[in-house]
């Protein structure tokens, strides 16, 4: 390949149609940092306003239909990303630049003989290899942004051996930037709802008890095992407990008040797009969410209260059912595979730590999402009347409330009296209290995702907001 300005422009009509790229449809100036190669493999670092990506390709005669949205032609040449072949692992590990860090494989022992897409739909590359080890799945990233949480994490617990994710194999490095990991693949019965979605299903259909709690209790313990891995001491201060600071709560408090805010602004903008029917639900929903300011502003002071004197710790960030694998085997059961933070926040907002309880506050709002869909397709409903169902006569609410006692108090049971536990909370009626603004502020997170993109799906997060009050309420 020859870096030229025809190159480089075919390059920039490829981006403009990239599934990872961020500016959908929209020319920027991309500048070319590094072009590296070896045999048919291509590397390519390149800069678009400030940010870094990774684009690996490999030369092939044609681009293969599956491969039509991964791959262009120029100047009678094709190529493809290059994680989507066979040959890739042979080949990175042959630049000059390119680092291994071995977990439990030497790459050069990983033999690759199929290759196929785990899926196009993800910012990532997210291919799968049948191997003489067994069908791995290889992560590559295309944004590198300058630490990797995920990979950070990934191999700090694949070296400990916690055993609710993929066994980790290895991570590759360019420059020192961390670009892929390797790791087995997950045969699994469904994402991490699955087993919660049929029990609730049953549970509205047949009207029969509130199911078995086993599996939420489980996912109780395996919360719990991931903090304190996550926050065993280490020599890298990204890991570990802190105290929190006076700065923590402001800029919580900050985050919280600016997505409320634009998620509103938000919706202004949005509904004089829609037709008659969805700009009248949208601005029934819009003004539950003006209404809502109370709770907001409630959830703030408690915050500022209650943890001006706690600990934060590293923690996964974005927990919810969808980030696990549902594995059904009695053993281990879930298994978690994303750990790349908040897809809204910044960069530096990812690195930053944040009392444990964050996480279950995260978790409980994932069974209301849950409990949204089952009621959605148990009763036939639009989501607008799902909303204002769960709002006015949840049919949900005893099954769920029953699933996420069953999860916090397993939760509490297993980080009881260790450093990630507020003193305060260490009880099983106050942990709610301590829970409260943090299942606020996880709405108001959903609220401001949904009205940036699923604008109709916003109803879900608001009820969520009046919900919250319920779980300063239970009882042990």
């Amino acid at each position: 390949m020859e870096s030229t300005l025809e190159f480089k422009n075919e390059l920039e009509e490829y981006l403009l149609r990239a599934r990872w790229w961020p500016w959908k449809n929209t020319r920027q100036e991309v500048n070319i940092l590094v072009y590296d190669h070896v045999d048919r493999l291509h590397y390519l670092l390149i800069e678009s306003n400030g940010l870094v990506f990774q684009l690996p390709l490999v030369e092939v005669d044609n681009v293969p239909s599956s491969l039509e949205n991964r791959g262009f032609c120029t100047s009678g040449k094709c190529y493809v990303e290059a994680e989507y072949t066979t040959i890739f692992l042979d080949l990175i590990r042959k630049l000059s630049k390119t680092s291994y860090r071995e977990i439990t494989t030497p790459i050069e022992k990983i033999s690759v003989y199929n290759s196929k897409p785990l899926t196009l739909e993800s910012t990532n590359t997210i291919a799968v290899y049948e191997s003489n080890y067994g069908k791995l799945v290889l992560k590559s990233y295309r944004l590198l942004p300058g630490v990797n949480i995920e990979v950070k994490i990934l191999e700090h617990l694949g070296r400990l051996r916690y055993r609710y994710i993929p066994r980790i194999h290895g991570l590759l490095f360019y420059e020192g930037r961390a670009t892929s990991i390797i790791m087995d693949y997950v045969a699994g019965r469904g994402d991490g709802g699955t087993p919660f979605y049929y029990s609730l299903l049953e549970y509205l259909e047949r009207n029969r008890n509130a199911g078995e709690i086993g599996l939420a209790s489980k996912l109780g313990v395996i919360i719990g095992e991931l903090h304190l891995y996550l926050n065993r001491e280490s020599e890298d201060s990204f890991f570990g407990v802190e105290n929190t600071t006076g700065r923590d709560l402001s800029n919580w408090e900050a985050r919280i008040e600016k997505m409320y805010s634009n998620g509103l602004k938000r919706l202004d903008e949005v509904e004089a797009s829609l037709g008659e029917t969805e700009r009248e639900e949208l601005e029934y929903w819009r003004r539950k969410a003006e209404e809502a300011r109370p709770i907001v502003e409630e959830a703030l002071d408690l915050l500022s209260k209650l943890y001006k004197d706690a600990v934060k710790a590293r923690i996964h960030q974005d927990l919810h059912l969808g980030q696990m694998i549902y594995t059904g085997d009695g053993e281990v059961d879930f298994v978690i595979t994303d750990f790349e933070g908040e897809p809204g926040r910044t960069n530096e907002e990812r690195l930053e730590k944040e009392p444990v309880l964050r996480d279950i506050a995260s978790m409980i709002r994932s069974f209301h999402y849950l409990s949204h869909a089952g009621i959605m397709n148990a009763l036939s409903l639009t989501r607008h009347k799902t909303s204002l169902l769960m709002m006015e006569n949840d049919p949900s609410l005893e099954w769920r409330i029953r699933h996420v006692k069953a999860m916090t108090y397993s939760y509490y049971a297993r980080v009881l009296k260790t450093i990630l536990m507020p003193q305060e909370a260490s009880s099983p009626k106050t942990i709610w209290f301590y829970l409260y603004p943090w299942i606020v502020e996880r709405a108001v997170y959903e609220f401001y995702y949904e009205s940036l993109y699923r604008p109709l799906w916003s109803s879900i997060p608001i009820t969520g907001l009046y919900e919250a009050k319920i779980y300063t309420k239970l009882k042990i």
